[in-house]
């Protein structure tokens, strides 16, 4: 056996695989606690270990590189592996240093490492295109509200004039309402104090028109698409045994129809 397929054989087990998943993990807790002030022998110690880490991380590129050559370079998971080790190697003083920053998206590295994850990855990349029309629609209506909310309250009162006092106010204002933080008592119940009970129908059709709409409208999407995902792999689990199942009983059905019409056929020759 050669080098190059020991050099594969070991990339593609699970024992080498579940052994740089644990490295990930660890490196992931070190540089955690790289952020505390734990004394310098403690912070010494963990760069010791964020530097071991790092090496079993250039090893681990290297078995990968040599095992499958320029065929590493063509996955996308492979390259971001590649550019985030590459930069963490960055020296720890002079203008090049601030590229150590990276390391700490070594921990991002459980993405490409776990197929689950790569999954909703997957699914959140192929959804971008949706979601931006999605986020323009929302962005069409929060205006519309904005522009409205300057009108009727910018006037109004002190606590009108501090929320909705030109459009950046109001847009800002609407923003937060839309998130749930603190609408209530924070915003609206001040406004209605000033101007009567008719700007709770204002606040509570823009939350129906925003948070709870566009949200479910970005969870069907996320969703639909994450089950066409799992369609397509085909591996008899979750939404793809569902589509499984649903085409073996239509074929079912078409097999029942096609003998019921040749009865009947038979049956009027008859």
């Amino acid at each position: 056996m050669s080098f190059r397929d020991k050099t594969l054989e070991v990339s593609e087990s699970n024992r080498f695989q579940n052994f740089i998943l644990l490295i990930i993990s660890l490196n992931a807790v070190t540089i955690g606690l790289q952020t505390f002030d734990l004394g310098d022998k403690n912070n010494q110690m963990l760069d010791m270990l964020d530097n071991l880490f790092l090496w079993i991380f250039v090893v681990e590129l290297f078995i990968r590189i040599h095992a499958h050559r320029i065929r590493f370079f063509g996955q996308g998971d492979n390259l971001f592996d590649f550019v985030i080790v590459v930069a963490s190697l960055a020296p720890q003083a002079g203008p090049w240093s601030v590229l150590r920053v990276f390391r700490v998206f070594r921990a991002l590295r459980l993405i490409t490492s776990m197929p689950e994850m790569q999954r909703m990855v997957e699914a959140m990349l192929r959804s971008l295109r949706a979601i931006g029309a999605i986020g323009w629609l929302l962005c069409l209506v929060l205006y519309v509200f904005s522009v409205m909310a300057t009108i009727l309250y910018g006037d109004g009162g002190p606590n009108g004039e501090l929320y909705f006092g030109n459009l950046g106010l109001s847009l800002y204002s609407l923003f937060q309402i839309m998130t749930l933080e603190s609408w209530s008592h924070g915003i609206a119940r001040l406004i209605i104090e000033e101007q009567g009970w008719e700007a709770a129908i204002f606040f509570i059709g823009y939350i129906l028109c925003t948070s709870f709409t566009f949200l479910n409208m970005f969870i069907a999407v996320f969703t639909n698409t994450l089950a066409a995902i799992d369609i397509e792999e085909g591996d008899e689990q979750g939404f793809s045994r569902m589509h499984n199942e649903i085409k073996a009983e239509i074929s079912e059905l078409k097999v029942m129809i096609s003998e019921l019409n040749q009865k009947f056929d038979s049956t009027s020759e008859e």
